[in-house]
């Protein structure tokens, strides 16, 4: 398997053929998992191919990792610009995607979040769990008004439901895969579901899926396991 590597790993780039390439990430080990630099060296004259490809010792534990940059054949950017990928995968833990995207997820949350990730997977488990808990009172402090917020934080997650809905976000999966059925469901030249339709359908239902089935399972396991530790 392979992983992509987000630009912002990117600790120095150049420009060949008007392609913009990195030459140098901070990411995570594949064999070591240890967060270290790697520099990539492409051995090209010009870019005619479509991908290329190079391989990097850890500047750790010195094992190899193979770097394909593909996309930049298509782009539309000056200079073009492509997509890191690293093989094999590092086990290591990223941001959820589309979290990114969240108007809501502003950037303290986005610190913090980061912050949590980091932590875990150079296995500082500690300060994993201190992040958390500071991640669970950063997003309190989002949602809950100015005068709940001095409030301790078993009270204030007794407050949550009063000020979100959290039956909304599964209504509103529910009502969005109804109303794409309904395109297949009954003949319409001019609405008839596409790919991206389908596709956005079949993400939905996964969520749906997700939300119902898979994580009440893992929030019940998780508690249990938190019990077990005498944890208040």
């Amino acid at each position: 398997m392979i992983q992509l590597i987000p630009p912002k790993a990117f600790a120095q780039t150049s420009k060949v053929a008007n392609t913009l390439l990195p030459a140098s990430v901070d990411w995570y080990c594949p064999h070591c998992n240890r967060s270290v630099n790697f520099r990539l060296s492409w051995d090209i004259k010009s870019i005619p191919q479509p991908v290329i490809y190079c391989s990097s010792a850890c500047s750790g534990c010195r094992k190899i990792s193979v770097f394909i940059y593909v996309g930049f054949a298509d782009s539309v950017l000056n200079p073009r610009e492509g997509e890191l990928y690293i093989h094999p995968e590092p086990s290591t833990r990223t941001p959820l995607n589309g979290i990114y995207e969240s108007s809501k997820f502003n950037d303290g949350l986005k610190r913090a979040y980061e912050s949590a990730i980091n932590v875990y997977n150079v296995g500082e488990w500690t300060a994993t769990a201190v992040l958390n808990r500071r991640m669970l009172e950063g997003i309190m402090k989002e949602i809950l008004p100015l005068e709940k917020r001095n409030m301790p934080l078993a009270k204030q997650l007794e407050e949550l439901p009063k000020h979100i809905d959290l039956q909304k976000p599964l209504i509103t999966l529910a009502e969005s895969l109804r109303k794409g059925g309904n395109l297949g469901a009954h003949f319409d030249l001019e609405k008839a579901p596409d790919e991206n339709i389908s596709t956005l359908m079949m993400d939905l239902l996964d969520y749906l899926i997700e939300y119902i089935y898979i994580l009440p399972d893992r929030i019940d396991e998780l508690d249990e396991r938190v019990s077990s530790l005498s944890i208040r």
